[in-house]
């Protein structure tokens, strides 16, 4: 068997010579907020300072919600199912139970809803802690600060939770602006009431997060917590700089976000002997180092050496060799193949 060598110019939101790395993964979870103070403290400084109500897009940095407006003494808060009170730190809110409510006074630990939760959640960052009410599901999708219209990115989200019983009750998913999934992870648990559990993923190698998907525990409150039943209430949300996503293009087929900034994927193609005639370009979406061993692959293989004449194919089609984590998108099978011209 040959190889040859594709170069493909395209522009991708990793900027040129990047290698991707993989999520930097922030998690703790304990019996007090101390337990995880230095995990969100790290969180914090992966994304940058915090930029709070600032309007406007900025360099970088990041924004918080701590759900703690009004203080001790501010009763209950109750939102439709989509919140918008957060657009001017870049985020809304949406679930499709039947809304949301921020814990108040006189109980801060949603007493109202059923008389056992004060002795079963407590905040990280007091007094008050957020649920989606009707459901344990919500999302959270991201827009320019102060501008609820232009939708945006960030580079990481992170959340505290309280009383994560189960390994697998309680997780994040990741998304793209295009729907993709990036990357999910659960949450960990911690033995016991009123414990504190901290997940935050973010992303350096060119990803941009546009909707993220928080499951906090398996059901929604109102009932006892039970061995089956692990009952969980969020607080703080942590997350990058939202940035609009406008002029960020699709490219190729398989629905990826691609942006300015462009390198050379080079793709290696496994050849029979007999001359290429027509081309197809497979992409299955697995490998999270795609440039670098690409380029290596390059170098291995000789990437002076000039392709044959004419178009190129191979029966059944050409496969990249080191396929990127940006070529994969939900409604693309995987190995879609795309057709091309050298």
């Amino acid at each position: 068997m040959r190889y040859v060598q594709i170069m493909f110019g395209v522009f991708c939101l990793a900027s040129a010579g990047a290698a991707w790395a993989g999520p930097v993964v922030r998690e703790a979870s304990g019996p007090t907020a101390a337990s995880i103070q230095a995990a969100v403290d790290r969180f914090r400084a992966d994304l940058g300072p915090n930029n709070g109500v600032v309007p406007g897009s900025q360099p970088g940095g990041r924004r918080e919600i701590n759900w703690d407006g009004g203080g001790a003494a501010a009763a209950p808060t109750f939102d439709g199912p989509v919140l918008t009170r957060f657009v001017p730190r870049g985020a809304r809110i949406v679930t499709f139970g039947t809304g949301f409510e921020t814990s108040g006074a006189p109980s801060a630990e949603f007493d109202d809803i059923n008389p056992s939760y004060s002795a079963q959640f407590a905040p990280f960052s007091p007094p008050r802690l957020f649920i989606a009410t009707g459901t344990n599901v919500l999302d959270v999708l991201f827009n320019v600060p102060g501008n609820g219209t232009i939708a945006a990115g960030v580079t990481g989200f992170g959340a505290v939770f309280t009383d994560v019983d189960s390994d697998t009750s309680t997780r994040l998913q990741f998304f793209a602006p295009d729907g993709a999934l990036l990357f999910e992870r659960f949450v960990p648990a911690a033995a016991g009431n009123e414990t504190q559990s901290f997940l935050g993923v973010s992303f350096d190698s060119g990803e941009i997060v546009g909707r993220v998907r928080i499951v906090s525990g398996n059901a929604a409150l109102g009932p006892d917590e039970t061995d089956a039943r692990d009952l969980v209430a969020m607080d703080d949300f942590i997350y990058g700089e939202p940035v609009s996503t406008a002029g960020v293009v699709i490219s190729p087929d398989s629905g990826a976000a691609f942006q300015i900034g462009s390198f050379d994927l080079v793709i290696g193609v496994e050849a029979p002997p007999a001359p290429l005639t027509g081309g197809r370009v497979i992409f299955d979406g697995r490998e999270r180092n795609a440039k670098r061993s690409c380029w290596a692959g390059a170098r291995r293989l000789g990437l002076a050496q000039p392709p044959p004449a004419g178009p190129l194919s191979m029966p059944g089609g050409l496969r990249q060799t080191r396929p990127s984590p940006l070529l994969e998108h939900p409604t693309v099978p995987r190995q879609r193949s795309v057709p091309f011209a050298p």
